[in-house]
């Protein structure tokens, strides 16, 4: 009987090795999982970060009707127009109510962008499992992520208050499930593909275009009855789930926005990048599925007039994986003119990028005039209504006025604009060109207080009214003033004397100050101006009295006793005297019969 002797040959010795490699390798494996995973986290994590440093940047033309949509949901209770994405809002509104993000912000526009990060962010970790999903390596799928983070096209079409960013994930998520490379399979993921495509489509209608990779990954498996039954339940679900009506809704709102050349010119090395990669994964077996949807996209983005915003909110993801991809799959054995023009588009985007995030995250709306000018509007026009655009509509219903104290310009027909008080801010000017009512009613109203300035600037406008023109007004207030200076009755110091002699004194006042002198001697110790309405020329309609040997009760009785336009807003007696306070906005042609 032979014995047998153990060697490195043996077969049970190999077989002892090739185990202990293989679970050197599966070790090897999943710690370079565990790697890709936490860098993934932490790219997604750095571009919310980024979109959280600009949630009080300026707002963009459209959002504001959009964050008063979410502003409804949350804390109204109700969609402002049920025809406008409404699933969208309903998803955003949910958000900021469970966690009160309107409370927790200084900003209304802050608030309703902080749902948008959220979707930002799981945008970032779906992009890479769709890179795994298509083949692709870990590094490309990173490399995607950390493009979609720091790029400002991105950064500043995910942080906008739009219905596309909250599609998005419901989108990818649809297209991971149906991207596989076996032809047969369970039908649960084909079915929930289906079910999160009418989600994506239903609240943002532009998304319709990624169907085209959806039906493309579908035909390519060759099934020809699994096609037509989850395109018959993806056209059922949408229908029901969306009316024509709302999907037309839809796409007025995907239209407002800056147009696709806006957006280029804030990166132009992504966009050509862009543009350049999806063209040539047109050749690529494992890249072409999802280049002919953001081929879709981009021309619909180019369209004058389009939904160019919308469109590329839904392109920008996707063409920066086709952009990692297109360099993997052309590096592959390494390939020099390929690698060197991945340097080179790196080279010139960095600088680019570095200056497009430093504007960004620097440059917002300072909240200060707005909040000044909601504290004017409390004061001194509590319950008349005002129209002033969606976003400022939002913080005036957060600072206390009630619903109806206050208009979005949708809701303000051509017949309210000349008859209503007007407060003009930074979204309502960018408002107007569109708007010629409301533009003529601004340009023919008076100002009557204003907040800030540059930019930032808040105006508060009276309707136009009937009478003389402002140069008459003045002149009357001048005359009556100087005759109340010069009267031996009154007193008043060197500042009173000057705002009375230059026709910066209310005609109200100048009319009971001059039968109260009448009457008795009286003392105007000063006239204090209200918050904002020097800045706008506005005459003093403010005065504190006192009266020689006389109770205080006597000069607080004689106003009091005033009626009609005469009568004033308020009378308060103080240990400095009475302070006399009149209603904001001058009435017209008081002094001129008089004069």
């Amino acid at each position: 009987m032979t014995s047998h002797r153990w060697s490195v040959e043996s077969p049970d010795r190999f077989g002892v090795r090739s185990l202990w490699a293989a679970a050197q390798a599966r070790a090897r494996e999943s710690d370079l999982d565990i790697l890709t995973v936490t860098a993934v986290a932490g790219v997604a994590a750095l571009a919310a970060v980024l979109r959280i440093g600009a949630l009080d940047s300026v707002p963009r033309p459209g959002e504001g009707r959009n964050v008063a949509q979410v502003f409804g949901v949350d804390s109204m209770g109700m969609l402002l127009d049920a025809n406008a994405s409404p699933l969208a809002w309903l998803q955003a509104g949910g958000y900021t109510a469970l966690t009160d993000a309107f409370v927790r912000h200084t900003t209304a526009i802050g608030a309703a962008r902080e749902p948008m990060v959220l979707t930002a962010a799981i945008t970032a970790v779906l992009l890479w499992f769709l890179s795994r999903r298509m083949g692709l390596s870990r590094l490309t799928g990173a490399i995607a992520v950390a493009v979609v983070a720091v790029s400002p096209m991105a950064l500043g079409l995910q942080i906008g208050v739009r219905p596309e960013n909250i599609a998005m994930p419901w989108a990818l998520a649809g297209i991971i499930l149906l991207w596989t490379p076996r032809k047969h399979r369970r039908l649960a993921p084909d079915l929930w593909a289906t079910v999160f495509l009418v989600i994506a489509v239903i609240t943002a209608p532009v998304a319709l275009l990624l169907i085209v990779t959806a039906a493309w990954l579908l035909w390519r498996r060759g099934r020809r009855r699994l096609s037509l039954m989850l395109s018959s339940l993806f056209v059922l679900g949408t229908g029901i789930g969306m009316g024509a009506a709302a999907a037309l809704a839809g796409l007025r709102i995907a239209a407002e926005g800056p147009s696709a050349s806006t957006w280029v010119a804030a990166d132009p090395a992504f966009a050509a990048a862009g543009v350049l990669a999806t063209a040539l994964a047109l050749f690529s077996y494992r890249l072409r599925p999802l280049a002919v949807g953001v081929l879709a996209l981009i021309a619909i983005a180019v369209i004058p007039g389009g939904p160019g915003t919308a469109a590329l909110i839904l392109a920008v993801p996707p063409a920066a994986l086709l952009i990692a991809g297109a360099i993997e799959r052309s590096s592959r054995p390494i390939r020099i003119p390929a690698t060197v023009l991945a340097v080179a588009l790196a080279a010139a985007a960095v600088p680019n990028w570095i200056d497009g995030l430093r504007m960004v995250t620097t440059t917002g709306v300072n909240p200060k005039p707005m909040a000044d000018a909601s504290r004017w509007l409390q004061e001194n026009l509590p319950t008349t209504p005002v129209v002033t655009d969606s976003i400022t509509w939002v913080e005036l219903l957060r600072a206390g006025r009630t619903p109806t104290a206050a208009t979005r310009p949708g809701d303000c027909t051509a017949a309210c604009a000349p008859q209503s008080w007007l407060v003009v801010t930074p979204g309502m000017r960018l408002l107007l060109p569109n708007r010629p009512d409301l533009a003529e009613a601004a340009a023919t109203g008076e100002v009557v207080a204003v907040f800030g300035t540059g930019y930032d600037r808040v105006e508060i406008h009276r309707p136009a009214l009937a009478g003389a023109p402002d140069t008459e007004e003045r002149q009357a207030r001048m005359d009556a003033g100087m005759k109340i200076a010069d009267s031996p009755r009154v007193a008043a110091p060197n500042t009173v004397d000057q705002a009375l002699r230059t026709g910066r004194t209310d005609p109200r006042l100048l009319t009971t100050l001059s039968a109260l002198a009448q009457t008795r001697p009286v003392r105007v110790t000063a006239l204090p101006p209200v918050a904002g309405e020097d800045a706008a020329n506005q005459p003093r309609r403010q005065a504190l009295l006192t009266a020689a040997e006389e109770p205080a009760d006597a000069i607080a009785q004689f106003f009091t006793s005033q009626n009609g336009v005469l009568r004033p807003e308020s009378v308060t007696t103080t240990s400095e005297g009475v302070l006399i306070r009149y209603p904001a906005g001058t009435p017209a042609g008081l002094l001129i019969p008089f004069g």
